[in-house]
């Protein structure tokens, strides 16, 4: 088994560092840029395979030049069979 996290963020940017924040996120292995707006929000989502990585991973978007805030606003977490058995056709 292995497992599925995914975390819903809305990110807040200095308004004149909107595409530089864009290019450092989408550098990030999980991080996908949703909706950006002109005013510097951003809605993104990390995914990963353990609560620790997108944890870190969330911790670590306050670290991006540019990066007012980032606040999480939905998450899911779920195990995942290895096998396709029970899933529908």
């Amino acid at each position: 088994m292995s497992e599925m996290n995914i975390c819903g963020v809305l990110v807040h940017v200095k308004n004149n560092c909107v595409e530089q924040v864009t290019r450092s996120l989408q550098a990030i292995a999980g991080v996908e840029i949703h909706e950006v707006t002109p005013e510097g929000r951003m809605v993104v989502t990390i995914e990963g395979d353990n609560r620790r990585y997108v944890g870190d991973t969330l911790t670590g978007l306050y670290s991006v030049e540019g990066v007012l805030s980032a606040c999480m606003v939905y998450q899911f977490s779920d195990e995942i069979s290895d096998t396709e058995e029970g899933i529908p056709a």
